[in-house]
């Protein structure tokens, strides 16, 4: 499957990625939090192997997300207008084979706003991120619209609950799952 799309034969276990995100943000609501789901309509790592070397600017570290631009208008305009920042987060993750899947809740606390979206990626394929997230502690989520023009930008700190389950190099995933 190298080379082919993370999602291509996993639709049904990505709609059910998608159902756990329309749930956890239920139960978000259910705790008083205000939550805006997103639905991506393709998700990228960055820098990704089909980067490497190959002339392309790996400027950004994390997760490409394009969104539907309604979305995209609705997210921009909650951060734009937000009281706090979106500076925490969770992370609920599945993997399949290679292909991680996780529903992600940024939160600004304070503010009791919430913004929900699920990420996919093959693990292969996300290696020179996660080398890289692991080294720099944090990792961003850039979501986007099809035209590229603007982007929301959120940041994790100590991304460990981002990476495939025991992933490490030579024990880096030990101690991230011991912090």
């Amino acid at each position: 499957m190298a080379g082919s799309h993370p999602l291509a034969g996993r639709r049904q276990l990505w709609d059910d990625v998608l159902a756990d995100m329309e749930a956890t943000a239920e139960e978000y609501r259910e705790a008083g939090w205000d939550v805006l789901e997103l639905h991506p309509g393709d998700v990228t790592p960055l820098p990704n192997v089909g980067t490497e070397g190959a002339g392309i600017a790996v400027d950004r570290l994390g997760f490409d997300v394009l969104l539907p631009g309604d979305e995209f208008s609705a997210v921009q305009d909650l951060v734009d207008g937000a009281d706090a920042a979106f500076d925490e987060y969770d992370a609920y993750r599945a993997q399949q084979s290679d292909v991680v899947f996780l529903v992600v809740v940024m939160k600004a606390s304070s503010a009791g706003e919430a913004v929900a979206f699920p990420l996919y990626y093959a693990e292969g394929q996300a290696a020179p991120l996660l080398e890289r997230a692991a080294d720099a502690g944090e990792l961003h989520t850039y979501l986007r619209p099809l035209d590229d023009s603007e982007r929301v930008v959120f940041s994790h700190r100590d991304p460990a609950t981002l990476f495939p389950e025991g992933w490490g190099r030579g024990g880096d995933g030990e101690a991230a799952d011991e912090a």
